[in-house]
């Protein structure tokens, strides 16, 4: 029989020893030693709310959040009255998209006396998420008197004086944010909506932030919020249209999210390759196990340089974000064998061509579709008005198409 082997009894000395060597390996960013170092300490001193901290610092910038969370929450019980350990508990709630116990947290930091921009913007973050707007303005109003400069609030505020329908204010704010820094994209291309500008597209880097930041709460939001059902909608036309039709070789989802729209195709597909700008969206996407590859990528360059040929190619809710498609279309019809098909949606349009709305969205005219359907080789099979999605309550129409290359 083993005898186990009792642990060995350190002195204070050598555990002052074992920490240094523990925060050195930290600094040196070697984070996986540092975090078994702490971890090997907190055998021999299981309350010591500073091991705790440092650990769940340590695994936060490995981005193990929930490991990270239970370390966290140690150091805030034993030490209840720490601001920073409470501050950065916060940090890690809202990497767990927990904003309901991040605010809790930021909350108690400002009690404690940690009133400091950062504490107060992130605050602000969880109460934009948890769709508290008043109390988010309220923060960004509070953090702009001390620090007018201060980028990110005036993005952000501006962004909920928009959506709440205070148009004024939100240009007023854009406008400082672009004085300010001339090269901020989103909010040049936020601007130019509300002014009634032309442009031909949404600036990428701005798409990429939207969904980078929307990519976790996009299905609940778009479907339970907004009530969406465009990929489903544009499954149903196309079964309608090619009832005798049981599967497709190779379908390209160009902006294709989180896979709603491949969850609705994989049956009748034996192969999906998806694209998109957003990372975080394509790990949503990657982790369903519907697509054969995922490429993170601008759609138009994608369609530009890729070897293959696909017979069926899906746009869902993406042309929202491109103003000018000729050059689109025109890839699209290059990239599809004879006879291979596109799908996509459109929100409506009473202009000639296509319009930037106040919402940021783009809108796209029947005349403008068929022209270019024309132009670039592509029958109209079906255009069928549908109700896209809900915005403040009210349903945006705009059109499913079904198109095949001639």
């Amino acid at each position: 029989m083993t005898r186990k082997t009792a642990d060995p009894i350190l002195s204070p000395e050598d555990l002052k020893n074992r920490f240094t060597q523990a925060c050195d390996l930290h600094e040196n960013n070697k984070l996986d030693e540092a975090v078994k170092a702490y971890e090997q300490l907190l055998t021999f001193l299981p309350d010591s709310p500073l091991l705790h901290f440092n650990c769940g610092l340590a695994l936060f910038e490995e981005k193990r959040f929930t490991e990270a969370d239970k370390h966290y929450r140690k150091a805030s019980m034993l030490n209840p009255e720490d601001a920073d350990i409470h501050y950065n508990t916060g940090l890690n709630y809202r990497r767990l998209n927990k904003y309901e116990e991040a605010a809790n947290s930021f909350q108690t930091a400002v009690r404690l006396g940690d009133a400091s921009i950062d504490t107060l913007y992130n605050l602000a973050l969880c109460y934009q998420n948890l769709q508290n707007y008043s109390e988010a303005e309220r923060l960004y109003e509070t953090i702009l008197e001390q620090h007018p400069d201060h980028q990110s609030s005036l993005n952000n505020f501006a962004y909920l004086c928009h959506k709440n329908g205070n148009t004024q204010k939100a240009e007023e704010l854009y406008a400082r944010l672009l004085a300010l820094n001339p090269e901020h994209k989103a909010a040049r291309h936020m601007l130019n909506s509300l002014s009634g500008s032309v442009t031909e597209s949404a600036p990428l880097e701005y798409v990429e932030a939207v969904f980078d930041n929307y990519a976790q709460n996009f299905e609940h939001s778009l479907i339970e919020e907004l009530q969406y059902n465009t990929p489903k909608d544009l499954r149903e036309r196309f079964t309608k249209v090619f009832s005798g039709q049981k599967t497709w070789d190779h379908c390209l989802d160009l902006g294709c999210g989180t896979g709603l729209a491949g969850e609705q195709f994989v049956s009748c597909c034996q192969e999906i390759t998806g694209v998109d700008i957003s990372k975080e969206m394509l790990e949503v996407a990657g982790r369903k196990g519907i697509y054969s590859q995922l490429n993170k990528d601008d759609i138009l360059h994608f369609l530009q340089t890729t070897v293959h040929s696909y017979d069926l190619i899906i746009a869902a809710d993406v042309f929202t974000y491109m103003g000018n498609l000729e050059k689109l279309f025109k890839h699209c019809s290059e990239k599809t064998v004879d006879g291979g098909v596109f799908l996509f949606s459109v929100e409506e349009s009473d202009s000639k061509t296509f319009e930037l709305k106040q919402t940021g969205r783009f809108g796209h005219s029947l005349e403008y579709i068929e022209k270019l359907s024309r132009d670039s080789g592509w029958s109209i099979l079906d255009c069928h008005l549908s109700k896209l999605r809900k915005d403040k309550g009210e349903w945006i129409k705009g059109y499913l198409y079904t198109l095949r290359n001639n």
